[in-house]
This record gives structure tokens, sequence and C-alpha cells, in this order.
């Protein structure tokens, strides 16, 4: 009797111990996947010195106009500047130089008659700071603006230097690992400047928004 209880002991214990692993087993929380590593792609290398060149389309208007934005022409532009990059920032400078020969209306003048305006070579020297969205570059642009603008009305004509500001917009990517492709927008505002038609003194300002595509060379 005293074995029987010893084995039907034994054999309860066997039963309890089996039940618990079989509990730890069937209630044992699942590991945690493991973790994946996240991928950015890297930023693009726009770090250093660049040439370029490229057309522009300028729409401009002189004061005094009668015909809207009537100082319009097909021209060319060289630039070349500097960036510096951190992280996905980008901002450097750069300086341009263009041509449009932009001829228009400058309204009329009491004494001078009919009046002629003509925006001939231009530059600026500006700021940059863009977004690097590999391979594009995101930019915006703003500075001051020089132009030589020419006056006729009267039989002869007058030429003065004009400053101003320009701002824009572009967008620019890489064709190869040195060669970049770019369109940009630009406002350009210039001052007021008095020309003399043997007349007196006539005061013209002009502005202009032009469109420039250009492909550039990185060093």
């Amino acid at each position: 009797m005293r074995t029987l209880k010893i084995m039907l002991l034994a054999s309860a214990t066997t039963v309890v111990a089996f039940a618990a692993q079989a509990a730890d087993a069937i209630y044992q929380a699942p590991e945690a996947p493991a973790a994946t590593e996240s991928y950015s792609e890297p930023a693009g290398n726009w770090s250093g010195a660049y040439v370029g060149g490229g057309i522009t389309y300028d729409m401009g208007k002189f004061t005094g106009s009668n015909d809207g934005r009537d100082a319009d022409g097909i021209g060319g532009t060289v630039y070349g500047g500097y960036n510096m990059q951190s992280g996905s920032i980008v901002y450097g400078a750069e300086a341009d130089l263009s041509y449009a020969g932009e001829d228009g209306s400058a309204g009329t003048d009491a004494t001078a008659g009919s009046l002629k305006g003509t925006q001939g070579v231009n530059g600026s020297v500006r700021g940059r700071v863009g977004y690097d969205l590999n391979p594009f570059l995101i930019y915006g642009t703003a500075g001051v603006a020089v132009a030589n603008h020419e006056l006729e009305g009267n039989g002869t004509n007058d030429e003065k230097l004009a400053a101003g500001y320009t701002v824009g917009a572009g967008v620019e990517t890489f064709v190869t690992d040195n060669i970049t492709a770019r369109v940009e927008y630009r406002y350009s505002d210039y001052q007021k400047r008095d020309f003399d038609l043997g007349t007196g003194a006539i005061s013209k300002g002009f502005d202009d928004h032009s469109v420039k595509v250009g492909m550039g060379v990185k060093f």
C-alpha cells in the first residue's frame, strides 16, 4: 500500500512538472523581431567651385512704357560661384554676366517726343541657399544687380549704369559627377537714373523677369 502511494505521488509530480513546462511553452512571449537597418540616400557633393553658361529669356519694362513689358529679348549668360555643403543644406555665392538686348518703349516726353529704352549688359553678385534632394538641388538666390541702360529720343541718346536688387529661385541637377544643368527664374528691379537728351533730365527706371537655362562644370 505504501509503495502504491509513493508511485502515485511520483506520477502526480511528473504530470504537474510536464504541465508546467507545457504552459511555459504556450504562454512564452515571442521574441521581438530584429530591428532592420534604416537607410537614407547620401547627399550629393555640391561643395566646390563651378562655372557655366546658358541662354536667357527676359521680359522688361521701362518707366513710362505704354506697351507693357515690351522690352523682351533672348540672350546669353555666363556664371560662376562656390558652394559649401552641410548635410542637405547647400550655400554659397555666385556672380553672373548676361546680355539680351532688351529694347522697348520708355513712354514719351513733352520735349523729346517718343522715347526708346534698352537694357544692355547686366550682371549680379548673389548669395545662394538650397536643399539637396540628390541628385536635385532646389535653391533660392538674392543679391545686387547692375545694368547698362540706354535712353533714345530727340535724335540723341544717353547711357547710365543702374544698380538694383535681384531675387529668384531655381532647380539644378547632376548630369554626371561634375556636369550640372539648371533652370532659374529671377526678378530684377533697377533704380531710376536721369538721362540727358538735350531737353533736361529725364528720369527712367527698369525692371524685368528672366528665365535662365544653363549647364555648368563643378571642380
